[in-house]
């Protein structure tokens, strides 16, 4: 019996199938971060790149703290001296809990929309400026929803992965200090690093000296766990540096526990995504202070307190789209409340 053989059309076809499900088949909607794409760690709505071509907003800053319609919860302040200079928020904000509430003072200046539940409310008392619109809805309380729930598995999975041999348990790096992490030698890492710290902290550059500073480097795709129970902190010319083709979004710092220091500070630098939850118990306050401190990255958080002119900016795109570096946006200024 003789068999037909299948067209040139079809073949073509085939082939590109093949390389197109090799490609890109285990990637929820294109995924492109590489905490997900080497760790399987999916942040869902609450991601900052998530979904190319997706729906997902381009988020600097996402809160899930939530109160009660008696009690509101203030998940976000935000305030600027007189003297603030740039965008103390350069990206959307998410307000994910219920019945929490976002408060900006000062000479604040922010550049994204507000994403938050129905219950959520504003208190805008500024003469700073901001661009950007406010949106609520039941579609995006679900979406928002969701989002909490996918940062609470990422945060429980991250911290159940095994620790990368031979790394450290404890980062203290102080006054002129520096350490240098590689994922991608020895080739046997494929990319892949991870920490299990019981404590991050930077600082040490007072009296005009320099403060520590953590360089990651790895090739464009690779990434880095960063597990932290216990205290994290930067500050005084603290900077995390990011090597190789590394992203932000390639970097995540997983932070657990409920009952030490968690602030950025002093004039630092940090790259990354940060994620904070405890899932046995109190939740932590970010705190985020100093006038030239700079945060490139998605920070997740119960609550957050940005003050004294600090900086957080949405990261590049890895495929979607370029960053929006010199782009020139309209502003107004902020009124008294928005509801």
């Amino acid at each position: 019996m003789t068999k037909s053989r299948p067209s040139l059309a079809n073949s073509i076809r085939i082939v590109f199938a093949s390389l197109f499900l090799c490609l890109f088949g285990a990637l929820p909607a294109f995924a492109t971060d590489g905490i997900y794409t080497k760790f399987g760690l999916d942040l869902g709505y609450a991601g900052r790149i998530g979904y190319m071509g997706g729906t997902t907003p381009e988020w600097a800053i996402y809160v899930y703290g939530a109160g009660t319609a008696s009690s509101r919860f203030n998940a976000f302040n935000i305030s600027s001296p007189p003297d603030a200079t740039g965008l103390q928020v350069d990206g959307n904000i998410a307000l994910a809990g219920v019945y929490s509430t976002l408060t900006v003072s000062g000479h604040t200046s922010i550049n994204g929309d507000r994403y938050e539940q129905m219950t959520s409310t504003e208190s805008i008392k500024s003469t700073g400026t901001i661009t950007g619109s406010r949106f609520s809805s039941s579609t995006i309380n679900s979406q928002l929803n969701d989002g909490v729930t996918s940062l609470k598995k990422v945060s429980h999975d991250a911290a159940a992965l095994t620790a990368t041999a031979g790394s450290p348990t404890s980062l203290n790096i102080g006054k002129n200090q520096s350490r240098f992490f590689d994922n991608n030698t020895p080739t046997s890492l494929g990319g892949k690093y991870v920490m299990n710290l019981s404590s991050f902290v930077m600082g040490g550059g007072t009296n005009g000296g320099s403060g520590g500073t953590l360089t990651l480097n790895g090739a464009a795709g690779s990434a880095f766990v960063i597990n932290v129970s216990g205290a994290f902190s930067l500050g005084s010319n603290a900077k995390i540096q990011l090597m190789g083709g590394l992203t932000v979004s390639d970097v995540l710092f997983n932070v657990t526990g409920s009952n030490s220091t968690f602030s950025i500070g002093g004039d630092s630098l940090f790259n990354g995504t940060l994620l904070a939850y405890n899932s046995s118990g109190a939740q932590r306050t970010l705190q985020i202070t100093g006038h030239n401190t700079q945060i490139n990255g998605e920070l997740i958080a119960y609550k957050i307190n940005l003050q004294s002119g600090a900086q957080v900016k949405k990261p590049k795109e890895k495929s979607k789209e370029k960053d929006d570096d010199g782009n020139v946006v309209a502003s107004f200024t902020l009124p008294a409340r928005i509801q």
